[in-house]
């Protein structure tokens, strides 16, 4: 299938997105993922290390490690549909209450709705398993903000493990707010990472209500984890949806929610 060409930050991000979930990517794996050719990607690859967001090796890149909870690096990735992920936010921020407790996994939709609450500044019990999440709220004196503790991994600044699910166990929250890698019509919500999938099937567990965030290029991605079914969720916000995902997703008793990026902007 072939790739839709991309500007340099759309193939960037993706570059950086792809080093987040995992060690080491090829050169084949690097240009599959953004459709660049080689020469491109070589330049794409030199601009990036230069600006310390990753470390060239023999056959393809790794992740750098980073200094600070809110670099570049997690900023270039969240630009990717970052108009589609902020009409998300605003309609997830929407179905938040006064007083209520959330539960926030990391990812840059999720952090979209940690500043758009963050803008609102309500009243709130947030627990987070996202470092730059917790960042972003920690300075609003309304919210009570926890910080789940875990293995860290510098590129996703996301806390995993047993010691996270541990945690997470011992809560009973409102509402769980789950940003994913890819949701599959038939099989729920997805994750390129086993670790994320256990957090975000943690996270559902916790709460009374499941709110599934993913803008609509995430719709038809299976990624190779699951986390959990749509029997699971009560809510999936996106941007667009076709006929199919919404009679099926009905059947399974999901109300979705379009939100639609404001005209202009």
């Amino acid at each position: 299938m072939d790739v839709p060409e991309r500007n340099a930050d759309e193939r960037r991000a993706l570059l950086l997105e792809l080093l987040a979930r995992q060690q080491f990517a090829s050169l084949d794996e690097m240009q599959l993922a953004t459709g660049a050719s080689l020469p491109t990607l070589r330049r794409d690859l030199s601009t990036l290390e230069r600006e310390g967001l990753l470390k060239r090796v023999r056959g393809g890149a790794a992740p750098a490690a980073v200094a600070s909870t809110l670099d570049e690096a997690f900023d270039l990735r969240r630009r990717r549909n970052a108009r589609e992920k902020g009409a998300i936010a605003v309609a997830a921020a929407d179905l938040v209450k006064n007083r209520s407790s959330i539960l926030l996994n990391d990812g840059s939709t999720t952090l979209a709705l940690a500043e758009e609450l963050a803008a609102r500044a309500p009243s709130l019990w947030i627990a987070t398993n996202g470092l730059n999440i917790g960042e972003r709220l920690a300075s609003v004196g309304s919210f009570e903000v926890i910080v789940i503790g875990g293995a860290l991994r510098g590129s996703s600044f996301g806390t995993s493990g047993m010691l996270a699910t541990t945690a997470i166990a011992q809560l009973t929250v409102d509402v769980t707010f789950i940003g994913c890698d890819g949701a599959d019509l038939e099989r729920g919500v997805r994750f390129n990472s086993l670790q994320d999938a256990e957090i975000a099937a943690a996270m559902a567990r916790a709460a009374r209500r499941v709110v599934v965030l993913a803008d609509s290029s995430k719709l038809g991605q299976s990624a190779i984890a699951g986390a959990a079914g749509w029997s699971e969720v009560d809510i999936l916000i996106t941007d667009a949806c076709d006929g199919e995902w919404r009679d099926h997703l009905g059947g399974e008793g999901v109300e979705v929610v379009i939100a639609k990026p404001p005209v202009g902007r």
